[in-house]
Parts: structure tokens; sequence; C-alpha cells
């Protein structure tokens, strides 16, 4: 977002409303007779997809690269319906890669001794920026500087925003009349397509201009006319109020003009607040806001203090009392922590005290968690977060006053993006994210399930009919070639097994597992073939792993007839344990594990993750889960295998009086991989002030 051309939309709004009351123009609220047909907002029935394939993400376990641990259903409780999160996404990046060559702001300064890196932030003509102005990355996104018109990457966000649980991207089109069609058309029809291979993406709609202007008339007459009107992506579409949702400026349009008028009468409206200083008590009626200091402006609540909408930020371009530009001074950036907040989790049996005086403050997020914390005591109906994928902004000469400045992003520390990056961040805010909307949303019920059975791994498929599935989404394995920013070019046909399902059953002596591919497998002498990664234990400070993960089946690979099962010796380095039976059928491969091989022999149902990833391009490097061959579940995800079933009684006292989730104490009894009941992980847990104080 360009703030300058923001500050002069708003100004013009006000005018623009000035016209409007001296022309008489009716608004709307104004209009009886609505021409509209307004279509019902589609549910998907049993039959779709997305409900016959039940692929869970919110049942599935994750520890991140910090070592801050997913609650689960005990820690949450059960999914709350009527709660709904938004995500700030950007499409314009199709637009931009067409003339712009990626510069990577974090890059070019680390370049840099630490002293000339602080003169060249505010020196417009410093050499390091090479005398270009123009789009600066802050880093790389992980998936290399893209455009939004390649499907190979918008089929990876449909899946990490399901995963995520977040119900609807809210697409930023705020500045001038920009829509960027390509961009959102062909993310629409990825993410149909997407849905139609299992996965839950979420709604989509549109933020537009910060004021009733002309250019917001312009913008809601052709997404309008291109969308609503001819009924496309009828199944995407965001309803709010009985209504599909727009946040815009209704008294933009003309309610005379039959067009108009009937669109006024189609959407549920919120006008989006430019401000990010708006105190609660100010906050104009039917406004929503995009992005708040803390503590962030409490939107239309209603007269039993019911809020129905806050904001989320990873970061502000802003002072604790102006607009600034992100490499200005004093910024909010993402190590901010109002009234010296704080907050806590334990990992590997030590207490991490988080605050902004930690070292590398930059990768624990303690503005969003802070402001996340904020949202979730105040349970608003919706959470506003921004943001998932801006990465850029243009360098000015000056900016709100700041030299060379960059309004909303910058580096590492001073942007707001949670997209997982090739840079230090890597993926940690998007596991904070994940772990945020569960607290706040709740989380499907684990179902109890019987799967003790003695499996003759050569025999009949037929013996795993009555086991329960692990589902994962189909056809994601896409081959990748596409253009992106200037002078990028992007390929990757790693794509090889299309992992549907998987299976465990187990007996006193053996675990069995079972994977199920989309088409016949390939040869077992391809080159890191349908790897079985296992998490049998909490992590301790003397434990030994790779990323909380202790055994891996075919890292190296299998014989005809025998597998490697290996034990990491610490990070990716690994001995084998023992050699296992395989056998591959057509498009299923099964795999038995002795149970004392695993360490599971003494417990009567054994607790564990898995996952199964095939083609895995850079060993030891967890962020290829991302972006090479294909992984269920994705990214630093696991199944979780327990045969117990949770109790209601184990969340009743999670629920606050008004059904939401206790913001400031988060237990897990699962240790960082939730794998044994009684280790203890705290997750996330609050702290108002005192570092030194711990909340229990």
């Amino acid at each position: 977002m360009y703030h300058n051309r923001k500050v002069l939309s708003f100004i013009a709004a006000i005018l623009y409303i000035i016209v409007l009351c001296s022309s008489g123009i009716i608004v709307a609220g104004q209009n009886d007779n609505p021409s509209a047909t307004l279509p019902p907002r589609p549910v998907l029935d049993e039959n779709h997809p997305v409900n016959t394939m039940d692929v869970r993400p919110d049942t599935w376990v994750a520890t991140d690269g910090l070592g801050r641990t997913l609650s689960g259903y005990n820690e949450v409780g059960p999914k709350r319906e009527d709660r709904f999160v938004g995500l700030f996404y950007w499409t314009w990046h199709g637009s931009h890669a067409k003339s712009t060559v990626p510069r990577n702001v974090q890059q070019l300064l680390d370049s840099l001794t630490p002293e000339e890196a602080e003169k060249a932030k505010n020196d417009y003509k410093h050499p390091v920026w090479e005398r270009r102005t123009g789009y600066h990355f802050w880093n790389e996104p992980i998936f290399g500087y893209y455009s939004t018109n390649d499907k190979y990457v918008l089929r990876k966000h449909a899946e990490m925003l399901a995963d995520a649980g977040v119900d609807v991207v809210i697409f930023d089109n705020t500045n001038g009349s920009f829509l960027w069609q390509d961009s959102y058309t062909a993310l629409m029809e990825t993410w149909s397509e997407a849905r139609q291979q299992g996965v839950n993406t979420p709604q989509v709609t549109f933020m537009l201009n910060f004021g009733p202007l002309e250019t917001t008339a312009e913008m809601l007459v052709n997404i309008y006319k291109d969308i609503y009107q001819q009924e496309k992506f009828k199944d995407l579409w965001f309803y709010w109020d009985g209504k599909p949702f727009i946040m815009a400026h209704e008294k933009a349009l003309d309610a005379r003009n039959p067009l108009q008028a009937e669109i006024l009468e189609f959407f549920t409206f919120r006008n989006n607040d430019p401000s990010y200083f708006t105190k609660t008590e100010n906050a104009k009626p039917n406004s929503w806001g995009w992005l708040s200091t803390y503590p962030q402006c409490k939107y239309n609540v209603d007269k039993n203090g019911n809020v129905e909408q806050m904001t989320v930020g990873v970061a502000q371009n802003a002072t604790t009392t102006k607009l600034t530009a992100m490499n200005g001074k004093n910024v909010l950036g993402r190590s901010y922590g109002h009234d010296g907040y704080s907050y806590s989790y334990t990992y590997r049996g030590k207490e991490i005290v988080v605050n902004s005086d930690i070292p590398d403050s930059k990768l624990y997020g303690i503005n969003l968690q802070q402001q996340f914390d904020y949202a979730i005591e105040n349970d608003p109906k919706f959470i506003f977060v921004t943001g998932w994928n801006e990465w850029v902004a243009i360098r000015f000469d000056e900016w709100s006053g700041v030299p060379n400045g960059m309004a909303d992003q910058f580096n590492d520390e001073y942007s707001r993006d949670l997209e997982p990056s090739k840079g230090d961040l890597k993926d940690h805010y998007y596991y904070q994210l994940v772990e945020n909307i569960r607290r706040y949303k709740g989380v499907s019920e684990p179902e109890e399930i019987d799967v003790y059975k003695k499996i003759d791994i050569f025999g009949d498929l037929s013996q795993w009919d009555d086991i329960a599935s692990f589902n994962h989404y189909i056809k994601n394995t896409w081959e990748r070639n596409d253009r992106g920013y200037l002078t990028k070019t992007y390929k990757n046909d790693t794509m090889r097994n299309d992992i549907r399902r998987a299976k465990v059953a187990f007996d006193e002596n053996n675990i069995y597992f079972y994977v199920e591919t989309v088409d016949n497998l390939t040869p077992y002498t391809d080159p890191a073939w349908m790897r079985l990664f296992i998490d049998t234990m909490p992590a301790t400070e003397d434990s030994k792993d790779w990323e909380e993960i202790e055994f891996v089946v075919n890292r190296q690979n299998p014989t005809d007839s025998i597998a490697y099962l290996e034990r990491s010796k610490g990070g990716w380095d690994w001995e084998v344990v023992q050699e296992v039976r395989y056998s591959v059928m057509d498009n299923v491969l099964q795999i038995e594990i002795p149970r004392k091989a695993l360490g599971l022999d003494d417990t009567d149902a054994p607790l564990f993750n898995f996952k199964w990833a095939d083609n895995m391009q850079e060993d030891g490097d967890i962020l290829d889960f991302y972006v090479n061959g294909d992984v269920a579940p994705g990214g630093r995800f696991m199944f979780h295998f327990n045969t117990k079933p949770v109790k209601n009684a184990d969340i009743a006292d999670k629920e606050t009086k008004k059904g939401g989730i206790q913001p400031v104490v988060i237990v897990s009894i699962i240790s960082a991989s939730a794998v044994v009941a009684v280790a203890v992980a705290a997750v996330l847990i609050v702290k108002k002030s005192n570092a030194s104080k711990v909340s229990s």
C-alpha cells in the first residue's frame, strides 16, 4: 500500500462526501426498490470433495523452528463456527512482476557493515541502492519472487491458508482503481479447482479505497459485473449478514443509477477505516479496521458489549502517535511490545521468556502476539489480520518526513508479512498464525479410532478397509514453469507420487504403515523415494532428533524387499536401527516396523506423530517440504496417531463466559511434538508485563 496515495484518497473522500450531500444523491439504506437478485449463500453438500475427502488440518500437530508447539483440542476446546479470521492478501504481484527487477533490502543491508547499513537506511543516494527507486522486497518469499498469476504458488497458498484455518482473504485494492483482474481471476480459478481436490480454501472478498471516491464506484461496478452479476466462483464468495461481503464505502454509489442501486442492495458493506489510531469510542458505525496500534480499536460494539470486528497486525509503519515509514524512527516493528509485554513457552524442558530484549527478537512475533492476545480477550466475531504477502514497497526520496522512505515494508524487522521467507524469519510467523487461529476459533474434536489389528503387508489390501484414514489433498503435484519478477523464471518438476491417504494399525509386536497415492508408485530406486518420518517422544534437553523427528524410513533407498529404519544422531545425521519389511502393490506402500525398534513396546496404545514425503530435494532443510515433491501433511505439520479418546471434561475450564478461549494461559498436555500426554509444553503463555513473573 502506498500511504501517500491513501492520505490523498482520504482527503478526497471527505470532499466527495460534501459533494454528495449538497447534490442530494440517495445513498445506501434509502432505496426501497432493489432490483438485484441475491443468490443464496452456497453451502458445500455432503458429496462435495471437501466433505468426502475430509482433510482435517486442525487435528494435525506441529512444532515450529523456535520450539513453539501448536495447541490441540485439550487446550483450546471445540471449534466455534461463529468466529471468522480474514487475512489481507495482495494480488498486485502479477502486474508488478512484469516491470520490476527484484531488489532485496535485507540482503543489500547485510552486504554492508552494521555501521554502513545504518547510514544507508536513510540515505537516498547511498551507493547500495544503485539509484534504483521503484519496488523493493523486504526479503525473498519462500516461493521466490513470484507473480500472483503463478498457479503453482496460488495452489500452495490455498493449502497453507486452509491448513491455518483462515476463513477469507481480503484483496488489497485501496490504491487508485487497480483491481489486478488477471491475478484475482487466476487465484479464483486455482482455488475453485483446489476445492474439487479436497482443499477447504478461504473465501475471497475485496477492500477498496479509503473513502467514497469515484474510483470506488468504478471498482464496485467492475467487480460486480465481472464476478457477482455473472455468479462466477460463487462458492468462494464470503457472506456477512446474509449477503456477499465487501469492504468499501457504499456512499460512492448513486442509488438513482439502476446498476449502482442494484449493487447497493447486493452487498453487505463495511466502510474501511484508514487510521491506525482510531479509538473504540470514536469508531464510526458500520466501519471496520485493517490495521491498528495496540490496544486495537473495537468496531461496532453492541449494547451488550459484543464486538463485531478487530484487527491484528504483524507490525505497523507508525510510532505510538503518528504514521511513519518502516525505515523511520521508533517504528512499531515485529519486536515491539507495549508496556513491557512478554510471553513464554517451554521447550526441551526450559522456559523461554520472550520480550523485546530477547536475542533475534524479530523471530518471535512479539507485536503480533500482543495484538492477538488482546483480540482474543475481547472475542470479536471477526479478526482481520494484516497481512500475508505484500512483500514490496516503493523507495521514495522522502516519505512522511523520512529520508529514503519506504512506507509499508523495509527489512526483516520492519515488515508485516506472515508468508514464510527464505531469510531468517523462515516459517515462524506462519505457525504463530496457526496457533492463534486455533486459540480464537477452537479445533475439531479428535475421533476415537480402533486400529488394533495384525496386518499381513503381503496380503490383500482389504485388510485395511475398516481402518480410519489420514486424508490429504490430491492433484496438487503440479509442474511449475512460470515467470516471476523480471529476470526470474521458476521451474519445478519434482512432483512425482501424489499422496492421497495414510493409515496406521498396530498389534502387540508391530506398527503397520499404509500410504496410498493417486497413481501407481514410481520405482523404489527413485531418489528420495516415499520417506516416512516418525516422531515418538517429547524433545528434551538431551534428546537427539531432526526438527523434533527421531526416525525415518527410506532416507536411503530400500532394496527390493528390505527398507531401513534410521534414527537421528542429532540433526540430519542418521544411523540404521533396523531393517524392516515393506511391500508395494500398485499405488499402495506398506511398511511393518517392530514396536521395540521405535521404543513403543512398553505401552498398550502407542502415541506418535508421522508424515510422508516424496522426492525431497534439499536433505536437512525442512522448508523443502513447502516447495518440492509431495508431502502429507504439508510443511512442519504431522499426523497425530492416538487411540485414546479426548474427554469433553478435559476442556470444560477452557471456555470463558463469552465462549472464548482463555487469553492468558494456554498449556499443552503434549510435549514439543505432541506425543506424550504427561509431558508439559506451555504454549504461548501470555504475560502482560514483568518478564520475571511467569503466568500459571
